[in-house]
């Protein structure tokens, strides 16, 4: 009897553990199981929501450094156009005034003013241009605009930073003229001479040569030059060619090719007369 009471105990105990330790394992995995419902909605929110929004973020940072790049890169993109442009300016200046500075220098024409021509204006009534050198620059009236060795016309009226210059083909601007057979040498040119007055008749193609007596020797293809007389502009200078010639009464009428393309103009020279000679 007693060794049957051991048995049963020792089947009891068997059988007790085996369920004690069943019943720890079932709670184990309940519980896991119940924490398992609430961890894979939260995982699920990491990969549909914080993943893609942490992901964006990181996007996010690298478009603002890439933009603030670009925005760097832009600068200095725009600064560079900005310096070629400033060089090919005054590349474009240099060359285009420099038969004005080589006139300068041959001249010795230490106070003259390149000056840029603003503005042209052709009509029926009046030929002038605006320049971009005014009172502030030193410019005065009846000062002379040249081009290379050619006369454009004169200072009329003064701002403080342009003025207007009436060009030589104006019907007011008149210029005490020299005509000149082409083939006389250089030396020569200044010293002989038909005299007459130069005038504008407000087109841009031709000008005309007044009060040369019939009775002088005049050719087409002769120089017209400024002879120096007068206060204003000075001796020597370029104001065209003869285009036509016709007997009139006591004087010739002559028409006169411009030295210069008016309409094509972009700079001059303004000096003062005395500053020539």
């Amino acid at each position: 009897m007693p060794k049957n009471k051991v048995a049963i105990v020792v089947i009891a105990m068997i059988i007790f553990f085996f369920v004690v330790r069943h019943s720890t394992f079932t709670a184990i995995t309940l519980g896991e199981k119940s924490l398992s419902y609430i961890v894979y909605p939260l995982l699920c929110m990491q990969q549909k929501f914080i993943e893609p929004f942490t992901a964006w973020k990181k996007r996010s940072y690298d478009m603002g450094q890439l933009e603030k790049k670009i925005e760097e890169l832009q600068q200095k993109h725009d600064m560079v156009c900005a310096e070629n442009s400033a060089l090919k300016g005054l590349h474009c200046y240099a060359h285009e005034t420099k038969e004005l500075r080589d006139f300068n220098k041959k001249y010795l024409l230490q106070r003259g003013h390149v000056a840029q021509i603003l503005a042209r204006h052709f009509s029926l009534n009046n030929h002038f241009f605006f320049v971009d050198a005014g009172s502030s620059h030193g410019i005065h009236k009846d000062m002379v605009a040249l081009y290379n060795n050619a006369i454009v016309g004169k200072v009329t009226d003064v701002y403080p930073w342009y003025c207007k210059v009436n060009i030589i083909t104006d019907v007011d601007c008149k210029v005490a003229a020299l005509c000149l057979p082409s083939f006389i040498a250089e030396k020569e040119r200044i010293k002989k001479g038909v005299s007459g007055i130069h005038e504008g008749i407000n087109d841009c193609s031709c000008t005309v040569l007044r009060y040369v007596s019939h009775l002088e020797s005049v050719n087409v293809g002769d120089d017209v030059i400024s002879s120096g007389e007068g206060l204003i502009f000075p001796r020597g200078f370029a104001l065209g060619t003869i285009k036509s010639v016709h007997k009139e009464d006591l004087f010739y009428a002559i028409t006169v090719q411009p030295a210069l393309d008016f309409e094509a103009l972009r700079y001059c020279v303004l000096i003062s007369k005395e500053h020539i000679e």
